[in-house]
């Protein structure tokens, strides 16, 4: 029977994503569940000034409303030139502006050089086993920043995370070449090592 583990986020697309990693790690016997799923529908305030508290406190509001194995994920870009913004605040980073988040990081480097539009995605995986037992990880992927966008996959800032190794941005790559190399796919490497000691 396949156990069941709540991961925090509504996202249909990053629910995909995760349910692929994790089974292609631990085989099929895990039951990916997503908010929906378990009817969970309130707001969850994102009030951490890191990647980890916020993954901790989804994480911590989930495990309150379900007692059961769950874990959250806060993730987002930081670009060198912008001092590691947005950071934290990627999701939201493009409120209210036409074209959204990308739009307004285009603009914010428009001045910026070449050689200072590095940036990294970062993954902070918060994962609560029981009452007594939970853990976290992290995972980073090194990139820069495209002067426009291109690509049609992803999702998110993909289409202007330009990845060398590759020579292609994250909207160009396909999915198994991302599930390979994305900040979430290092973390989640980590995040299943430990959690099939628990499961």
């Amino acid at each position: 029977m396949a156990k069941k583990i709540i991961f925090a986020s509504a996202n249909a697309g990053k629910i995909a994503e995760m349910n692929y990693l994790i089974n292609k790690d631990l085989g099929s016997d895990i039951k990916l569940l997503g908010l929906k799923d378990i009817g969970f529908t309130d707001e969850i305030i994102e009030s951490g000034t890191s990647f980890e508290e916020n993954a901790n406190i989804k994480a911590r509001a989930i495990w309150d409303h379900s007692k059961t194995i769950c874990f959250a994920d806060d993730s987002g870009l930081c670009v060198d030139f912008l001092n590691g913004a947005p950071g934290v605040y990627s999701a939201r980073y493009g409120a209210g502006i036409p074209g959204g988040g990308i739009k307004r990081l285009l603009d914010e480097l428009k001045d910026a050089p070449d050689e200072q539009r590095g940036a990294h995605f970062y993954c902070a995986i918060y994962c609560i086993v029981d009452e007594s037992t939970s853990f976290c990880v992290s995972g980073r992927c090194e990139g820069t920043i495209t002067q426009s966008q291109i690509g049609e996959g992803g999702f998110g800032y993909d289409p202007v995370f330009y990845y060398p190794p590759l020579q292609k941005t994250f909207a160009q790559l396909s999915k198994e070449e991302k599930n390979k190399v994305s900040h979430r796919a290092v973390a989640i490497g980590q995040f299943t090592k430990i959690l099939a000691k628990h499961i």
